[in-house]
């Protein structure tokens, strides 16, 4: 197993610098890279969206939400995890951003990587979040990345998807999990699977 460290995250999110991305008619949002530094090594902590959602009911997704007035993408990834999972992340704990990523449903989600201290409590608002779950970060660098091409207005997305842990990771989530596996794969010569 790759065995990343909190320094090689560091490195990784310095450069290249993060894509932004600006869509007409397009709002913002924030999703919070939760990346758990645990004494067995890094980790990645996801949530399972409550089934009463209008959007995105039952999938895999990190803690985000809308950019609101006054806010940036950290301030809005940072106050999202802390209402959705009770996360409470210092802003100096931030490693960085990765690749701004368009959604399906208007907005632009700026992923914010962020470490937290590991274990840590919990408080799941269950009106957003069914359950949290946690993947070793090596472990998804080990498991091979399935790649989907879909038709989407004005051109095509590309997918990926994780399946470990006996979970599904994919879409936007997936897309977010490929970008920083690909920034670590550049750290230290060690290869993310294609």
């Amino acid at each position: 197993m790759s065995s990343w460290t909190v320094d090689d995250v560091r490195r990784a999110l310095a450069e290249p610098a993060a894509r932004g991305l600006d869509l007409p008619g397009h709002g913002r949002a924030a999703v919070l890279v939760p990346l758990l530094d645990a004494p067995e090594g890094l980790a990645l902590l996801f949530t399972v969206r409550s089934a009463g959602l209008s959007r995105h009911a039952g999938q895999i997704a990190f803690p985000g939400g809308r950019v609101e007035a006054g806010e940036d993408a950290i301030a809005a990834a940072l106050r999202e995890a802390h209402e959705e999972v009770g996360l409470s992340v210092d802003r100096g704990d931030v490693f960085g951003l990765l690749d701004d990523r368009a959604s399906p449903f208007g907005l632009i989600a700026t992923p914010v990587v962020a470490r937290v201290a590991w274990p840590a409590d919990l408080r799941v608002d269950p009106g957003e979040v069914a359950e949290v779950f946690t993947v070793p970060l090596a472990l998804l660098a080990e498991t091979p990345v399935m790649r989907e091409t879909r038709a989407h207005e004005g051109g095509t997305r590309v997918l990926h998807r994780y399946l470990v842990v006996g979970r599904d990771v994919w879409g936007l989530t997936g897309n977010i999990v490929k970008d920083l596996l690909d920034r670590l794969a550049q750290v230290g010569g060690k290869v993310a699977p294609c």
